[in-house]
């Protein structure tokens, strides 16, 4: 994809080409980005921060929003097949899709509950799917 933004080369060992590949995987980012990150937070702390926050967004407030944010990664990790309609609230995840989801964002407990209840109601059973371990 065409950029206005300038380009930059630097030349590293082979092992460290392999991290920055992993880690760029890991975030779902290409190296270019990641490195372009970690540029500009070096940069920052460097015009005299002492600290290197990376700026979070807000929790998401749905599954169809969560699922919005993290489209290329969940396309790469899972194999639920209507992400894009998810992602545009047009349909529900089954509750299995809800859980692969789930998982393969490494979602923490608690906003998984309020995911699920936002999604599936508060007369949804999610105590019993926990206790069961379907969910």
């Amino acid at each position: 994809m065409p950029t206005k933004k300038e380009k930059v080369t630097f030349i590293c060992d082979l092992d460290t080409k392999k991290q920055l590949e992993h880690w760029a995987k890991q975030e779902g980012q290409t190296i270019s980005s990641l490195v372009g990150s970690i540029v500009a937070e070096a940069l920052t702390a460097r015009q005299g921060k002492k600290t290197i926050t990376k700026e979070t967004e807000p929790e998401p407030t749905t599954i169809h929003e969560l699922v919005q944010r993290n489209i290329n990664k969940l396309r790469r990790r899972t194999g639920v097949r209507n992400l894009k309609q998810i992602a545009g609230a047009e349909v529900l995840p089954t509750k299995d899709d809800f859980l692969v989801i789930m998982q393969a964002l490494a979602v923490p407990e608690q906003l998984q509950q309020k995911l699920w209840f936002a999604t599936y109601g508060n007369n949804s059973k999610y105590q019993t799917g926990i206790e069961n371990g379907t969910i």
